[in-house]
């Protein structure tokens, strides 16, 4: 219920069919970071990401470029292993928390990767 709010909220920045990558991505990387694993969920997050900016770019026509997604990367990770090392040892609670957290960085990830390619 509450990720059809924020996906609908979410897919308002998009057009339809880039809202569904945006989706698709955002929605397996809050399942993988909810999930205690104990860095296997890290390296997951890191390919769903790369994997949703090369959709992007598919989409936009444009060739994924080392140099178009390494500060992405770089942000998105550290902001993802500080939540989840820091939410990691509350049960439930902050487990979903950093799902929360990580569904809502896709979109905005999702936003300022289309808004760079573009330039």
């Amino acid at each position: 219920m509450l990720q059809n709010q924020l996906a609908n909220m979410g897919d308002k920045m998009f057009d339809h069919d880039t809202a569904a990558i945006v989706r698709s991505h955002a929605l397996w990387g809050a399942i993988v970071m909810a999930l205690p694993l104990f860095g296997l969920d890290w390296i997951a997050f890191c390919c769903i990401l790369w994997h949703m900016y090369s959709k992007l770019c598919e989409r936009a026509h444009k060739k994924l470029d080392t140099g178009n997604v390494i500060v992405g990367i770089i942000v998105n990770i550290v902001i993802a292993v500080v939540l989840d090392l820091l939410l990691t040892f509350v049960p439930v609670i902050g487990w979903l928390g950093t799902a929360f957290i990580v569904y809502l960085q896709f979109y905005l990830s999702g936003k300022s990767f289309i808004e760079t390619i573009k330039k």
